[in-house]
């Protein structure tokens, strides 16, 4: 869920990474941390999330030759889902027939006593009105977050900023941030890749409606 780009040369697709602010979600095992090919992360985020390492070679592979993963389209249904809270955030984790994982995360406030001695300016609720709260993805190859406020007792988003975006294998994005509606924020980010010549179209939408917020992605 800012502008400062970084580009380097690839000796695969997979190396070229263009990122706007840092991940929020998994990080790449120590073991994997030596690595120097741009895939140290995506191989952690997938192991931590069920995935083998035949499966993970599967899906390097096809990125590499220009194939879309299932997790990078929200029109595709996963196999399976499971839905958990943490102290950051409420997940989403769906796993995909071809064995990629998509992770959605809203980032929920923090509201114990520690953190309110602790001063913690993040994510903060009053009633049904959420302030400056993160809403992310990852898929792997691609990360994309946000900052909204909204009210979920009017299903209103007021406010979204603060765009951060990582993907792997582009180079050039230009990224957008608007609310096409009242109960809706979503990040544009257009994208050229590389190796493999072509464009394409990222986005993450939060969209509040019924009292509760629900984040979808897709990359076309």
């Amino acid at each position: 869920m800012i502008t400062r780009i970084k580009r380097g040369r690839a000796r695969t697709a997979l190396a070229v990474l263009i990122t706007s602010g840092a991940l929020a979600l998994a990080s790449a095992s120590p073991a994997q941390a030596g690595s120097d090919d741009g895939t140290a992360s995506i191989r952690g985020f997938l192991a931590q999330y069920g995935a083998d390492e035949p499966t993970q070679d599967r899906l390097l592979a096809k990125y590499r030759t220009g194939g879309a993963w299932d997790s990078m389209s929200s029109s595709k249904q996963p196999v399976s889902t499971r839905s958990f809270t943490e102290t950051d955030g409420a997940y989403t984790v769906s796993t995909y027939a071809d064995g990629s994982i998509a992770v959605t995360r809203v980032e929920t406030p923090d509201t114990s006593a520690s953190a309110r001695a602790r001063g913690i300016s993040g994510c903060s609720v009053s009633g049904k009105v959420y302030t400056n709260c993160k809403i992310d993805m990852w898929v792997g190859v691609v990360s994309m977050a946000f900052r909204a406020s909204y009210n979920l007792g009017t299903n209103q988003i007021t406010n979204a900023y603060g765009p951060e975006y990582t993907i792997v294998g582009a180079c050039g994005a230009s990224p957008s941030l608007g609310r096409p509606a009242g109960n809706i924020a979503r990040l544009n980010i257009a994208t050229q890749m590389c190796v493999l010549p072509y464009s394409t179209l990222f986005w993450l939408q939060l969209t509040v409606s019924g009292g509760s917020a629900r984040v979808s992605w897709n990359d076309y």
